[in-house]
């Protein structure tokens, strides 16, 4: 056998479309056999067991081999074809940043951070065009560049990044500039007055103290500074009916704080000016650090300056409750003793008020005045139970009401009271000695997720990175976020213990 037959395709050069090779045999050759090499290793083998032309059809990328045996007249013949490329694979275009924002007539080097590599012919930056010469970077607002490359083959991809031309970046940087130079100058008015204070305390044995000292520290008058801002926002938002309405749900707090001359629209405007703080310090930091505040550095303080002091009037409404319902066992104590030296209420409110101190004298003050201003003792206990909210009050509240309707003895009544609000105290000091283990194994397994993390974070700052720059990565926080909060979420509910 001297000829096996033709193909119509020896080889070919890179391409991103399908190859058909043909083979014709010769007369000679009763049937042959394919063997198609893909990537230097076997990939199919195809029989023909007649005469009669065939087609391979290769679509998919890789380099290919086509090996052909045919045979005939009890011989045999192997005939190897050149390479056939087929590259369907698009060059990948890689941008250190597709968000920019520059200023106008400032230049800029569309080339810089940009790298592409394809599949068969390696890196191909040198490659890449752009419409940089139909955008026009001197007019404000948002321009798109594209990115072009093809590879030998002919795929071509693309790539959109935003141009943002603005001046605002360039504002942003002169503030920062202005924010340091203040803070310079506040360190050096606070070195002067180190050294002021230092000279004084030298002077001070030398010296006669007055009788009444009328001068303010520096806290009082940051203090008073707040306060007179606080009244001054209240007045201007006073107008405002989201926020009257969201003050309401600070009336509570004026109840409770009756220490501070506060309104409950002064709590809406204290919030205003801590979100306020925290916007400062947020720009303070990245002036240090010469960054540009993103959006999410302006929104976020905002907001947690803004719910942070919900928190801290919570927690303080909270403790103002326990300390009242601690304390109140030792009121009902002198008012019973006050009723067995043959003492009225209203004399047993006063010597309670003038005797005991804290949340509960301050309460007890509240209902002696209001009895003088002739409500009555029904109203007054209700009005004290709703301030606090606890069961003791309602309970302590319901009970005069009926002496006052009914009649009997508040001698016995007040003995049984007090009798059960020590037996209530004294239980819920077993409950603490018997859970307190488990609270603190409670919030150990509580903190400890979060330790682990900052100790991760402080050794290798990029390992959880991962996390916060894919889409599979933003699930993951999410699901850990929902486990750890029904985590906690459970184990309070389990902790909790009601009597």
């Amino acid at each position: 056998m001297n000829d096996v037959g033709t193909l119509n395709i020896i080889e070919c050069e890179a391409t991103n479309k399908d190859i058909i090779v043909t083979y014709v045999p010769n007369t000679f050759v009763t049937n042959y056999k394919y063997q198609i090499i893909k990537d230097n290793e076997e990939y199919k083998n195809i029989t023909i067991s007649n005469n009669e032309k065939s087609d391979i059809k290769l679509s998919e990328t890789g380099n290919y081999k086509i090996i052909i045996t045919a045979y005939g007249n009890n011989s045999y013949k192997t005939y190897e074809t050149g390479i056939y490329k087929i590259d369907k694979e698009a060059p990948v275009i890689e941008v250190e940043n597709d968000y920019i924002t520059i200023r106008p007539f400032e230049y800029y080097n569309e080339k810089s951070g940009i790298k592409v590599t394809d599949n068969v012919d390696g890196v191909i930056t040198q490659n890449i065009k752009s419409n940089i010469e139909d955008v026009n970077l001197n007019t404000l607002g948002k321009k798109k560049l594209t990115y072009t490359v093809s590879d030998q083959a002919g795929n071509v991809a693309t790539k959109d990044v935003m141009i943002n031309v603005s001046i605002i970046d360039y504002l942003l940087n002169v503030y920062q500039v202005i924010i340091i130079a203040l803070l310079f100058i506040f360190f050096i008015f606070l070195l002067g007055l180190n050294k002021v204070i230092k000279l004084e305390k030298r002077f001070s044995k030398y010296t006669i103290s007055p009788l009444k000292d009328q001068s303010k520290s520096v806290l009082d008058n940051l203090a008073n500074f707040i306060t007179n801002m606080s009244y001054r926002i209240s007045n201007r938002i006073d107008s405002f009916d989201i926020f009257r309405k969201a003050s309401k749900r600070y009336q509570k707090y004026v109840d409770a704080f009756s220490n501070e001359n506060y309104s409950a629209l002064d709590f809406v405007s204290m919030k205003i000016m801590t979100s306020f703080a925290f916007l400062i310090v947020s720009i303070i930091i990245e002036t240090f650090r010469f960054n540009v505040l993103s959006i999410y550095e302006l929104v976020i303080p905002i907001i947690l300056g803004y719910y942070l002091l919900d928190i801290i009037y919570a927690y303080r409404y909270y403790k103002y409750r326990k300390k009242i319902e601690k304390d109140l066992l030792q009121a009902i104590i002198i008012m019973n003793n006050c009723f067995k030296s043959g003492r009225s209420i209203t004399q047993a409110i006063s010597i309670v008020a003038e005797q005991l101190t804290g949340a509960i004298a301050d309460e007890f003050r509240k209902m002696s005045l209001e009895l003088s201003f002739g409500l009555e003792i029904e109203v007054v206990f209700d009005r004290f139970a709703k301030r606090i909210k606890i069961d003791e009050a309602a309970y302590l509240t319901s009970s005069l009401s009926v002496l006052n309707k009914t009649g009997g003895n508040i001698i016995k009544v007040f003995t049984s009271i007090e009798k059960t609000l020590f037996n209530r105290q004294k239980l819920n000091l077993e409950l603490k000695s018997l859970t307190g283990s488990s609270k603190i194994i409670m919030y150990s397994l509580t903190l400890m997720p979060i330790l682990f993390i900052l100790v991760i974070n402080f050794i290798n700052k990029d390992y959880f990175s991962p996390l916060f720059t894919s889409p599979i990565g933003f699930i993951i926080i999410g699901i850990m976020l929902v486990l750890y909060v029904t985590y906690i979420i459970v184990v309070r509910k389990i902790m909790k213990v009601r009597m």
